[in-house]
């Protein structure tokens, strides 16, 4: 059985590719599958005054254990390259918790 994952937009809607890009970043999780019960990803819009468009994406994620870790903030112009970021980042805290045996 895989990890669950919830996802939230905040000042936008949810598209296709962005649920597809998240599907697809999740399975960087997989190895550590049995720590992790599910995850939180959230997608935020963030307006700017000049115009530009930010995109802020948390993840956290639930251990076996039921501790609701938050592991990363990324914003980026782009809301794919932010989840990237978001994954990117959760799997090297992952591989340190594991290494230190906090998972």
């Amino acid at each position: 059985m895989g990890i669950g994952m919830q996802i939230t937009y905040l000042g936008l809607s949810g598209t296709a590719s962005l649920e597809a890009e998240a599907a697809v970043q999740l399975l960087r999780l997989e190895p550590y599958g049995s720590y992790l019960s599910d995850c939180r990803l959230m997608i935020e819009h963030l307006r700017q005054r000049s115009g530009c468009s930010l995109y802020e994406v948390r993840l956290e994620i639930r251990t076996a254990a039921h501790a609701l870790r938050r592991i990363v903030r990324c914003v980026y112009d782009s809301a794919e390259a932010a989840i990237l970021c978001a994954f990117k980042k959760a799997v090297r805290a992952l591989e340190i918790l594991s290494a230190h045996g906090k998972l």
